[in-house]
């Protein structure tokens, strides 16, 4: 009996060693879901198709190979857009396959029709309806698509009729049609590049390094070696934390809108070249590099707008060793990069009248830190508490803090450590939430229950959307429409079959998490915090 288009797409997956695939299944897509399911492809059904979404862009930065999310047609297939916006943004490899009206009533059904090329053209590499001409050709080559030149996702919608049916054959020469910039090649940056690149670190007397989004794991030893040639002080973007370890006697801090980022900006000031290692813009939340003398070395071109760096593009590892041969020390005062580091380094004291029973933030962290082992994998959602942890948390391994920074959205955090703990079964995994993700986001802890998910989530509880609240008195305006009243995160937690608690002090803080990791069980940490701590850091 001939293979379906479904069965197709599955058996094509699991060839190119895709293990997970998240979503949300409509009566429309239940029989790609059931050939998922016979090809070997582990199915987590999740309870929002945004979460999803963020699942599969958190694979594939882990894996480099495309996460795989999948929707129903229609409504499904718009919850997915927040998650493959974040993968757009975050340079994620990504599939998402949704269902699709069959194509002998598309023109006449308008019933949940919506054009998805149209809707996911803005932000995916490309949108093809499969027609089930050439099937297999035309998802080996969105996935290929997925992770050439800049990363990002790919969406494939299989209508109805064309998931059950036998695909064809096509007669033509091109056997992906509608995907013809499958595997488009990133032109070299040449050896003019290499040559003006090393002119201007000849020319430059105070070089910063920069590591960001586009620095690997197998990056680190030449970053590292780098370093060591040329005593440059350096800084990190939020998701390359952890390349070089933030322990390193000569880093200046985290760029890319975190906490304490009037200190950052100012640092970067005081360089007359940065000198970029995978450096993307689509991490700053402020136009800084723009006229910038900025020596960027990447895996795509970033060049866009205004900005203009002198750009060697190719592989880093390679290009940072070819680059590293040619240059002597080039170290800043030791008096500056010391006063630099301490205030980068240092702990504001609180800011504004704290309830007894809150905590602080910071000292939250802290805390957290202490008695967490160093190669925990943190996920932490957006709200203050991310720019806090962003500039606060000290990482020293590769891929083990993962945030949403491209995009920035809200609810991230614990499909990110649910994506981490899947793929790092051995390691220990945090999520960082504030009560408002935390409320998008709750349908995730049946599936962290059922599947018993050694994640620590802890949840910092203020009440408020803070970091929309500072913005607002830092206008002039009164706190309006931000502030709510939370509920009792551990009594829901509990419900769900997850170990919770409320903690009161650092101490029990401490206890609680230390005792999770060690039992390794799914555990809800609930934490009052002072809002007003976090206006002398953001």
């Amino acid at each position: 009996m001939p293979l379906t288009n479904a069965e197709v797409v599955a058996r094509t997956l699991a060839d190119e060693g895709v293990q997970y695939a998240f979503g949300l299944p409509g009566g429309e897509v239940v029989v790609l879901v059931d050939a998922l399911r016979r090809a070997g492809i582990r199915f987590l059904l999740v309870g929002h198709e945004a979460s999803a979404a963020f699942m599969a862009d958190v694979t594939g930065q882990i894996t480099g190979r495309p996460g795989v999310c999948v929707s129903t047609l229609g409504p499904g297939a718009a919850n997915l857009t927040t998650g493959i916006a974040s993968a757009y943004l975050e340079r994620s490899p990504l599939l998402a396959l949704t269902a699709q009206i069959p194509q002998d009533l598309y023109s006449s059904f308008t019933h949940q029709r919506l054009p998805l090329d149209r809707v996911f053209a803005g932000i995916t590499k490309q949108s093809l309806v499969l027609d089930g001409v050439d099937t297999r050709a035309k998802v080996e080559a969105a996935l290929r698509l997925a992770t050439s030149g800049r990363p990002g996702p790919v969406h494939l919608a299989l209508p109805g009729d064309v998931a059950a049916a036998a695909p064809r054959v096509s007669d033509t020469s091109s056997s992906t049609a509608g995907l013809a910039s499958a595997a488009p090649r990133v032109p070299a940056s040449g050896d003019r590049a290499a040559d003006e690149a090393r002119q201007a670190l000849q020319e430059a007397r105070r070089p910063l390094l920069l590591v960001g989004l586009g620095a690997r794991p197998e990056d680190a030893p030449a970053v590292r070696h780098l370093l060591d040639v040329t005593h440059w002080p350096w800084m990190t973007t939020p998701k390359a934390k952890g390349i070089v370890s933030e322990l390193h006697p000569r880093f200046l801090g985290v760029a890319g809108g975190m906490a304490l980022d009037r200190v950052v900006l100012e640092t970067l000031e005081l360089s007359d070249l940065i000198v970029g290692i995978g450096f993307d813009p689509v991490e700053c939340d402020k136009p800084w590099f723009v006229d910038r003398r900025i020596v960027n070395v990447s895996r795509w071109p970033t060049a866009e707008g205004a900005y203009r760096p002198i750009e060697i593009v190719g592989a880093i590892g390679a290009e940072v060793s070819a680059l590293a041969a040619h240059l002597a020390p080039q170290p800043w005062p030791q008096p500056l990069v010391d006063e630099r580091r301490r205030a980068i380094l240092r702990s504001p004291a609180p800011a504004g009248p704290s309830p007894a029973e809150a905590l602080s933030p910071l000292a939250a962290l802290h805390a957290l830190r202490s008695v967490l082992p160093e190669e925990t994998v943190v996920a932490v959602d957006v709200g203050s508490h991310k720019l806090l942890a962003g500039q606060c948390w000290p990482t020293t391994v590769p891929h083990t803090f993962f945030v949403s920074n491209g995009l920035s959205s809200m609810g991230y955090g614990l499909p990110a450590a649910i994506a981490a703990s899947l793929h790092f079964p051995g390691r220990p995994i945090a999520a960082l939430i504030g009560d408002g993700g935390m409320l998008m986001m709750a349908h995730n802890l049946p599936l962290i229950a059922s599947l018993r998910l050694p994640i620590v989530t802890v949840v910092f509880v203020d009440g408020s959307l803070s970091l929309i609240r500072l913005a607002q008195a830092r206008r002039g305006l009164l706190p309006y429409g931000v502030d709510f009243p939370p509920p009792d995160f551990t009594r829901f937690a509990s419900a769900c079959g997850i170990e919770a608690a409320r903690a009161e002090s650092l101490d029990a803080l401490k206890m609680h998490a230390a005792r999770a990791v060690s039992m390794r069980v799914p555990c809800l940490l609930e934490i009052p915090v002072n809002l007003h701590d976090y206006e002398d850091l953001i």
